[in-house]
Order: C-alpha cells, then structure tokens, then sequence
C-alpha cells in the first residue's frame, strides 16, 4: 500500500520536489492576479535566502523566482502539478515495461510484474518496431516512450520483434508504479540492495527487501544510491531507522538561522558490514541517508564525491489547483557537515560503475569475481545489477573498461597527464598504457584497454572472449 503525502507539516528533501500541500493566507490586493499574490507572500515569508515581500513588490512569478537564482524553487501549473505528484509516487500510464536502446533499435529492457506488458506476452530484449502501425524510431527512447503512454483503459498496438520475427499485440494502458527498490544475494551471505528513487513507498519495498535478505542469512550489506536524484526525506528516514537506533538524521537552518532537526527515532541496528555505493549522481535524499549512516560510523561511502543538493524544499497548494515548490532550509548532516555544493565525500573513492561495484565485493570477502558480459546484460558472479562493464570490440580487438579491469584484479590507475599514458599499479609494479589505437582508446572521458595487452600485464586476469558474449574473471592477489 502506497504511503500518500500527509496534509500536516513534512519536511522533504529531493531532486524532484516535495509533497507538502498547504495554502498559506493571503492579503487581497486589487489588480494583481492571486497566485501571483500568493507567490510573493510565501516567497517572502519562507525563501531561505531571506528575501522580502517588499523587495518582490511590482514583479511577476516569472522574475520572482529568477530572481533567487534558486534551481530548486519552482512554479507549478496545474498540469505541471498534476505530473509531479505522479512523479512522486513513480507512477505513470503505459504498458509498464522499461526500455533501452543500442543500436539496433529500442527494446524492452525490463518488464514489470503484473503489467500490460507482461500479460501481453511481451518480452525482455524484444525490440519494438512499430506503435499503433507507426513504424517506431530506432535512435530516440523519448518518441517511443511518447508513443506508448497514454490515457488509463486506452488501447494501444505494439509490435515488437523477437528473434527476427514481427509479433503485434494490443494492450490496454492502466497506471504502473516502476518498481525503486532491487535486491540481489551474493555468494558468502553478501546482499545487494539498489535504491533508484527515495518515493513514497520506497520505506516499505526496502524493509521487505531487506527482510528476505536477512532470511537467506544476510552478512554483509552493499547499497546502491548511485545516480538516485532524491526523493523524500521521510522515507530516508524510515530506512535509516534500519542502521540507527536514535538520532539526528539532518540538521535544517531556516532563514533565520533557527535549527530544526529531523529525527531518527525507534530505530535499530543491522551490526553488520554495510557499503553505501554513490557517485556524482547521487543527491538530496541520497546525501542525506548516505551522510547519517557515515556520521554514525554504521557504514563506509564506496565511490565519488556526491552532488551536493543540501536544501530542504516544500510545497504550498495555490489558487486554481497550482503550486509553489520553494527552498525553506538548508540541511547539514549529524555532525554538522555542509552538504549543499559540497556533496558527500567518499571513505574509499572509486571512479567508475564496474569498478565501484567490484571494490564493494572485494571489501565484502568475495576475492573471485566472474564478469560475464553479453548483448543487454552484464553480471557479477552470476548476479545481474544496474551497473555495466563498458566494453567493446574493435578491429578484433576486444577493449575494455580500464577501471574495471583494474578493479578485478586490484589494481590502481591514475591518468597521466604528460605522458598521456593510463598507469596501473600493484605491488609488482606500475604498467603505462598509452593512449594508442591497438592499445587505449579514450571515449568520452573513460578509458578502454586492450584486453589482450592488459592480460600481458596481470595474466591473473581469463579472459573468454566470443564476440557477443564475454568473460572474465580474476582473483584478487593472485
């Protein structure tokens, strides 16, 4: 059962919005429209910044909020409202199925439990061709997208094709909660938990998630904000209560300075190994669980410095059913670290998915890790997640993430301005790769190894390599 935001004082903390509804009064003025009124009041009464009413007199909503130079502070119109509240519950009309994209076309990704999709027939790695005999677009995930959510009970036609043969089937739009919480179990009692979006029952799949864990004899925990823009701080709060028996999860700082904390109340403790993986990616809720569990010493940040969104936003209820997302504090961590501009910085800072995520297991006791890599699909130990392996075959070469690769074998690597060169080291030594077409290939500011090169170097490394599908596994210090 979804958790719907409560009409009474809730602070939020997110990348999306908040979910507070309240109407503040409002003094009529003649000849100024009310939610302009109503904008100027709230802004003047509640804008961190401290900014007046008076100093917002004569100026529409529009420079209103320019003026505040405030990402955060939004107006809303109905529609937009209406799409928002949507958001925050993850909800959305379609035919509940997540998509991707290569280059062959857009295909079906992941399909959800119970979905119009499902009930259809449709299947993972299906490509769609055609919506409603309109053939689809092979290079924009946002047309197809477009093309298949629609008005509730409404019917739509998809073809997909699967295994070189064109299937259609009509299926009957209803609204579908994208499921935010993923859970994975390792070898040696490790579990994986992936967070992608703090919603408003997000709390509850992570307690059920986290029960099945503990029931299979859970040991170590790895959780996963990266690139989770936030959500509500309530439900952050509801999963912290799983690390932290009392506490402070943040401290707020208003416009006058007054602190008002959020509390961790009635909480426990998991007495196990717990790795938080986050990255650039990473804000709002995702800080502020991330920052309680490192102030509280109940877990260690796995990767980069996190993005930095410390504000608190809330929302208020406007005239004819729009809304005013505004900035009304600004939140520190427990121990009173800035976060806003700032981020989170890492215990052990790791730059790359694969390598982020293999740096993890190495701290959770598994030394022997298998990475098999096919077409849409990449996994760990036989355990698929959200994180790839960049990878790619060019001139026969296979070529590789350098920091993945790295990673497996335990391995550091710095770049090299000068020289140009990728240096990776262990305690044998340091091997400079340069940036060379049979050797490193530079994309979009990752590096990619010649993996027969980087076998020469640490032959701990086996590679199978079969075109589409591929293997390889190292032991960490061997």
């Amino acid at each position: 059962m979804n958790q719907q935001p409560r009409l009474k004082t809730m602070k939020v903390s997110l990348a999306l919005a908040s979910a507070l509804m309240t109407v503040l009064p409002v003094s009529a003025i003649a000849q100024e429209d009310l939610q302009t009124q109503q904008v100027r009041e709230i802004i003047g009464k509640m804008h961190v910044s401290g900014v007046t009413e008076e100093a917002l007199a004569n100026q529409s909503i529009k420079q209103m909020i320019a003026g505040l130079k405030d990402p955060y502070t939004v107006f809303f119109s109905k529609e937009e409202y209406n799409q928002f509240t949507s958001s925050l519950e993850n909800n959305y009309v379609g035919m509940g199925a997540r998509i991707g994209i290569d280059e062959s076309g857009v295909y079906l990704s992941e399909i959800f439990a119970g979905s119009p999709a499902e009930i259809a027939g449709l299947k993972r790695d299906d490509y769609v061709r055609a919506v409603d005999g309109v053939t689809a677009s092979k290079t924009s995930i946002d047309e197809v997208r477009n093309k298949i959510v629609g008005v509730e009970g409404s019917k739509v036609k998809v073809t997909v094709e699967r295994e070189g043969k064109e299937l259609t089937v009509e299926l009957t739009r209803k609204g579908v909660n994208v499921p935010e919480v993923y859970s994975q179990s390792f070898s040696n009692g490790v579990g994986y938990i992936q967070i992608t979006e703090f919603s408003s029952d997000a709390d509850e799949d992570f307690d059920t998630q986290l029960a099945a864990l503990q029931a299979k004899g859970l040991k170590t925990l790895i959780l996963d904000v990266r690139n989770n823009p936030g959500g509500l701080v309530d439900t952050a709060q509801n999963i912290a209560k799983h690390f932290v028996k009392e506490g402070v999860l943040i401290h707020t700082r208003d416009r006058n300075g007054e602190d008002d904390p959020v509390l961790i109340t009635g909480g426990s403790e998991l007495n196990i190994p717990v790795y938080v993986l986050a990255n650039e990616n990473s804000a709002s809720a995702s800080e502020v669980l991330s920052g309680a569990l490192q102030d509280y010493n109940v877990a260690k940040v796995i990767g980069m410095q996190t993005y930095g969104k410390g504000s608190v936003q809330q929302l208020y209820q406007l005239d004819n059913n729009s809304a005013l997302k505004v900035t009304i504090e600004e939140y520190l961590t427990p121990n009173k670290r800035k976060v806003n501009k700032v981020g989170i910085t890492p215990d052990i800072k790791v730059d790359g998915a694969a390598a982020q995520l293999i740096t993890a297991l190495h701290q959770s006791g598994i030394a022997d890790i298998n990475v098999q890599i096919s077409k849409h699909s990449v996994t760990f130990n036989g355990v698929e997640t959200a994180t790839g392996f960049g990878s790619f075959h060019e001139n026969g070469k296979l070529y590789a993430s350098t920091r993945g690769l790295a990673a497996l074998v335990g391995a550091t690597i710095t770049w090299n301005e000068a020289n140009r060169t990728v240096e990776v080291a262990d305690s044998k030594g340091t091997h400079a790769i340069p940036v060379e077409a049979d050797k490193l290939i530079i994309e979009n500011g990752a590096s990619y190894v010649n993996v027969d090169l980087f076998d020469d170097y640490f032959p701990q490394l086996k590679v199978n390599d079969q075109g589409e599908n591929v293997s390889i596994r190292a032991v960490k210090g061997n």
